[in-house]
């Protein structure tokens, strides 16, 4: 039987991710990525409790996201204009929720991320990873995606995954 052929355009945080919860038998996944380094850059992101459920108890990312230098958000402090305390307000997440609120530099967890989509040894087959693959054109009725330099490349299912 012939791979399911899923292509994935954007190798940022939701494309590593959508490749992560895709992986399984029998499933050949393409992440088309425009730069030629996939680097992220940028500042804070946030896994909302929800999300980091998700990514530590049914990916098994934990020790992973441990080297990615996460921190918890415990909750907020307001301030005054003269710089006094005026209010915390506690986030009680893993009490409500069953996770926390995780923060990560987001370089940190893009890495983090692009190593278990690739990784060899986690279930399904690795994602692989295509740079300097800047999409011009996608006919989601042929299942095909354009690239710049005029290839083709053809998927049973097409994710866009590329931010803004």
């Amino acid at each position: 039987m012939a791979p399911f052929r899923i292509v994935i355009v954007g190798g940022g945080i939701a494309g590593f991710t959508a490749a992560i919860a895709l992986r399984g038998p029998n499933r050949h996944i393409t992440i088309l990525e425009q730069s030629t380094l996939n680097k992220e850059i940028g500042a804070l992101i946030s896994l909302q409790p929800n999300a980091s459920r998700i990514v530590e108890s049914k990916w098994n990312l934990s020790e992973e996201l441990l080297e990615a230098r996460q921190m918890v958000d415990e909750g907020f402090r307001i301030y005054n204009t003269e710089g006094h305390l005026v209010n915390t307000i506690p986030l009680l997440t893993k009490e409500k929720y069953g996770a926390e609120r995780l923060l990560f530099h987001r370089r940190d967890l893009h890495e983090t991320l692009k190593r278990a989509a690739v990784s060899p040894t986690r279930a399904g087959d690795p994602a692989i990873v295509r740079v300097s693959s800047r999409v011009v054109d996608c006919d989601a009725l042929k299942g095909t995606v354009t690239l710049d330099s005029g290839e083709i490349v053809e998927g049973d299912f097409i994710i866009g995954a590329d931010g803004m």
